[in-house]
């Protein structure tokens, strides 16, 4: 019988492989320090450089360095460019800065007081032409918003509104049984919806002249005609008509926004219009300065018999006020309404006026910088429930928020989310159950109006970034600051969980709310770039020297007639011309200008200068100077205008001086103008000043750092050192690290003998790295690209990353070139290579192949954890063991449960050592698992317990490859040695 055969041919038989476990990840890095913008001690994602931008921004700027002569910026920024330049993928990243929340604790710590210039704060706008309706139904106020985030990242910000209306009629309209003062319902076929902001017009009187009536649409019922029912919240009526029955002008107070002098009296009076149906007044009052006061804001007039004026801004006019100095005269004139109180809507609406038509209302905003369109909403609703509410704009704390189980970030429920975020959010006190019923625009037109600045703040940036005092508390939460790595988990958990008030983290500490710890925890490398910062300190005030009277050469022809062989008798001093001599009929004497702005303090950049004259047909001659003689004297300027932009771009004092000239009339010279300019209010400290104090203050976040990345078990920290450390330097440092508490002569806040164990994980990094820096759009020097001095924290934290991803953690990361590197700083000579290896300082150094390190060492006393692989491996076998561990809970106690562990722990190890992770050649000879009763106990079986041992040998790293040359005959041969 024929059998049957196989088609001629070649056939594949697929055969499954292995299953390979895997890793969690250990590319995942925390970066803590100063940025310009962004939530503050709250862990973000960033997964690139364009993501941190749009939520942290640019490098904030911090003072000037005098040594060197240049700005110093934080070094956030730039770590995380490093970080992902060099492999990173993902990273997280918690701004720190002097919050009051922050500052409180530390204060009930150390029994301070809380300096309120210290603390970070937010910018906070008044919206052009919005009133806000408050929720408890108390009086109007001008409605604000506050920038995104704490900072003075957004002074240069400007606010514009735009209103957008929608007309439609209504019928049958009336009021309701219930509260009748306030409720109306009309029918309608327009799409209104619940939340939606009308306005009715009063049909006795047509435009901007009649009564306005607002009112929020509660509900819709019915299909078609809608039914609709509406509470008014405010009604406004023409100045022009409220106060012909008062005697004009008539005296009361004015609040503004922002300015926070009490009690300002002023004037309100009617004043003609060039529209007939366009209400206008004019307040006048005298303030203290004029700053805070902008077109488009509103002046709150309260005067005769509680009558409440609504004036918008359109002009402002300022005269120094005669009697009292520093007080400024204003005359301020717009629009202007006056408000009907709640009290008496029954007055306004009933009998229902005969509404038909009426409007609904949304409202376009725009934020411009330096007069550029950088964001904008649409339709913005003006009540809370609307679909497209104002209050869906949130600050960067509430976006950014963690909730109870893991740290994400998302937007909050309820809240739109926009790419990228409007600059500027609802305020967070009406966020906590404050938010206004309704914005009213009562002063808000169709097309774009005034740009509002912010309202002024009396702090400087730098304290208002919260970063004016540099110390260690800025980075570490103060309850977690002084605890050991043995306690110091446990105590977090108590203040984030089981308080009476339980809050979240600051600084370094904050990245314990990266997930819910242990396995959640995705994050496995820390740095804080901003800690080797050496401080800064406000500007020394620097005297202006006085300023001589500098006689000026009168012309010739004061003195005698026009001729070439005029002359002038020696000693001969003349401050107008001589008319007791005969002189040319034409002979007279030109008024000097006079500067409109005095002495000043100016940053680096272009200097306006103003001055004003007498002389109308004049010709203008500026004069710079560096001596107050003006022996240096140099003409930067001639011409008929009166005001000119002059170029300063290096630091120092500079005096100006105006002549007016008139055919060959000369006037004397202008008073001195004496301008200083300086790049910043704060300069760094001089760095043979750290030894004194910032030593202790680094080492106390270094050694803060060693402890959480030990008691957590899941973070390796990359620390750096100062900028201006040499090798000496560099090596005390180490020392001082390392050094253990106790014992004569013992640093009382050095790790103590129980936390020895800390120092591997952590190593020290050195020198700086020069890189180039990214342009900023707003320097004026945008196309031309610098270089600046960056810690190699990012670098370094992004070659373990890449590791990590394409070898595996237990690859000690070195030997790799960095990228985006074009020098060190400073250069160690090569003498002091091998003391800073013998210190475990692992120094980056330049080879033919690029800038490395050739050692990967950490700071740990016991050779067996010095490699920092070995501790990299150490913590992914922890996260691998939590996680494959979980599976076991609730097993029944025996056998085999046993047997299942030991499998599948040895199954994990084994793939470990097929990649190369243990130093054996065989799998029993790199590893064993323990689970017998040598490694438990009966009293632990009763507990509940099960104990398993991982016994592991670590590959280490090749450190010295011996290559011999030998000689035989006429040939070389290599051979390893």
């Amino acid at each position: 019988m024929l059998t049957s055969r196989s088609l001629p041919g070649i056939r594949f038989d697929t055969v499954p492989l292995s299953p390979v476990e895997i890793l969690p990840r250990m590319d995942v890095a925390v970066f803590a320090g100063f940025a310009a913008m962004g939530p503050v001690h709250i862990p973000v994602a960033i997964e690139s450089v364009a993501q941190y931008a749009e939520v942290f921004g640019p490098d904030a700027p911090l003072a000037w360095d005098v040594e060197r002569g240049e700005r110093v910026f934080a070094y956030l920024g730039a770590a995380v460019r490093g970080f992902f330049s060099n492999g990173g993928q993902r990273c997280w990243v918690i701004r720190v800065a002097r919050t009051r929340e922050l500052e409180t604790r530390w204060c009930q710590t150390t029994g301070g007081t809380i300096r309120p210039h210290e603390l970070a704060v937010v910018n906070r706008y008044a919206v052009p032409g919005v009133l806000a309706f408050p929720a408890d139904g108390s009086r109007l106020a001008s409605a604000e918003v506050q920038a995104r985030s704490v900072g003075s990242w957004s002074d240069g910000l400007r606010l514009q509104t735009a209103l957008i209306v929608t007309g439609f009629e209504l019928r049958d309209c009336r009021l309701m049984v219930s509260q009748p003062d306030t409720r109306i319902s009309f029918h309608t076929a327009a799409s209104l919806q619940a939340g939606d902001l009308i306005e009715l017009h009063d049909p006795a009187a047509s435009g901007m002249g009649g009564i306005k009536y607002y009112a929020t649409v509660d509900s819709i019922i019915g299909i078609f005609p809608r039914r609709v029912e509406a509470t008014l919240r405010a009604v406004f009526e023409p100045v022009s008509k409220s106060l012909e029955s008062l005697p004009l002008p008539v005296i009361g107070e004015i609040d503004i926004s922002g300015i926070a002098e009490a009690r300002i009296h002023a004037i309100l009076q009617v004043v003609e219009s060039d529209s007939a149906a366009v209400p206008q007044a004019k307040i006048e009052f005298t303030i203290t300065g004029s700053a805070g006061l902008m077109a488009g804001q509103w002046i709150r007039w309260a005067g005769h018999m509680q009558t409440v004026v609504w004036l918008r801004i359109d002009r402002l006019a300022f005269t120094p006020d005669k009697i009292t100095p520093n007080r400024v005269n204003v005359e301020a004139i717009g629009t202007a309404w006056r408000e009907i109180p709640g009290d008496a809507f029954g007055k306004w609406v009933s009998p229902v006026p005969a509404w038909t038509r009426a409007q609904s209302l949304t409202m376009d905003m725009q934020v411009l910088s330096e007069q550029t369109h950088i964001a904008r909403l649409a339709g913005v609703g003006l009540t809370a429930s609307h679909r497209n509410a104002w209050w869906r704009q949130v600050s960067d704390t509430v976006y950014y928020k963690h909730s109870d189980d893991r740290s994400v970030s998302v937007a909050t429920p309820g809240f739109t989310e926009t790419s990228p975020r409007f600059p500027l959010a609802a305020r967070d006190e009406e966020l906590g159950g404050g938010i206004p019923l309704a914005w009213i625009p009562l002063g808000v037109t169709t097309l774009y109006g005034e740009a509002l600045a912010p309202l002024p703040q009396a702090a400087a940036p730098l304290e208002r970034d919260g970063l004016s005092r540099f110390d260690a508390e800025l980075f570490l939460d103060p309850d977690l600051a002084s605890l050991r790595s043995h306690t110091l988990i446990e105590q977090a958990e108590a203040i984030r969980y089981l308080s009476d008030t339980p809050r979240t983290l600051f600084g370094i500490h904050a990245a314990l709310s990266i997930g819910t710890g242990g396995m959640d925890n995705e994050a496995s490398l820390i740095a804080v770039p901003d800690a080797l910062h050496i401080g800064w300190m406000k500007h020394p005030s620097t005297l202006l020297p006085p300023l001589p009277t500098v006689a000026a050469e009168f012309p010739v022809h004061w003195y005698a007639h026009r001729g070439a062989c005029t002359a002038i008798p020696d000693g001969m001093k003349l401050d107008k011309p001589d008319f007791s001599r005969f002189l040319d009929c034409g002979t007279r004497q030109l008024s000097a200008p006079t500067w409109k702005k005095g002495t000043d303090v100016v940053p680096r950049g272009m200097l306006h200068l103003e001055w004003e004259s007498n002389e109308s047909h004049a010709v203008f001659l500026l004069e710079e100077a560096t001596r107050t003689d003006f022996k240096d004297a140099r003409e930067i300027y001639r011409g008929s205008a009166r005001e000119h932009d002059v170029s300063a771009d290096f630091a120092g004092i500079y005096y100006y001086r105006v002549i007016a000239i008139a055919g060959d009339e000369w006037s004397t010279p202008s008073d001195t103008l004496a301008v200083r300019v300086r790049d910043d209010a704060w300069v760094m400290q001089p760095a043979v000043d750290y030894d004194e104090s910032g030593v202790a203050e680094l080492l106390h976040i270094h050694r803060a750092l060693l402890r959480l990345a030990a008691a957590s078990g899941e973070w390796f920290a990359v620390l750096g050192l100062p900028r201006h450390y040499r090798a000496t330097e560099a090596i005390r440092y180490g020392t001082l690290l390392r050094a253990p508490s106790g014992g004569a002569g013992g640093d009382p806040n050095g790790l103590d003998f129980n936390e020895r164990r800390a120092l591997s994980y952590g190593a020290l990094y050195h020198p700086w790295i020069v890189s180039t820096a990214p342009r900023l759009p707003t320097s004026p020097r945008a196309n031309v690209e610098t270089q600046r001095v960056y810690p190699p924290d990012g670098i370094v934290t992004g070659l373990m990353a890449a590791r990590a991803t394409q070898r595996g953690a237990w690859i000690a990361p070195s030997n790799a070139p960095f990228r985006e590197m074009v020098a060190l700083m400073p250069s160690i000579e090569s003498s002091a290579w091998q003391s800073l290896q013998d210190a475990q300082i692992n120094l980056i150094r330049a080879d033919a192949r690029g800038f490395l390190t050739l050692t990967s060492d950490t700071l740990s006393d016991e050779s067996e954890l010095r490699p920092v692989n070995v501790r990299r491996l150490l913590i992914l076998l922890r996260r691998m063991a939590l996680r494959r561990g979980a599976r076991y809970v609730f097993e029944p106690d025996n056998d085999v449960l046993r047997r299942a562990v030991e499998r599948g722990f040895t199954f994990l190890l084994t793939d470990l050592f097929r990649r190369g992770a243990f130093a054996g050649e065989t799998p029993a000879k790199s590893f064993s698992v323990v689970t017998g009763r040598a490694a438990r106990n009966g009293i632990d079986r009763d507990s509940g317990c099960f104990f398993v041992e991982l016994r592991i040998a670590p590959s280490i790293p090749l450190q010295f490859l011996t290559i011999r040359l030998s000689q035989r005959g006429e040939r070389f041969t290599v051979m390893e040695g």
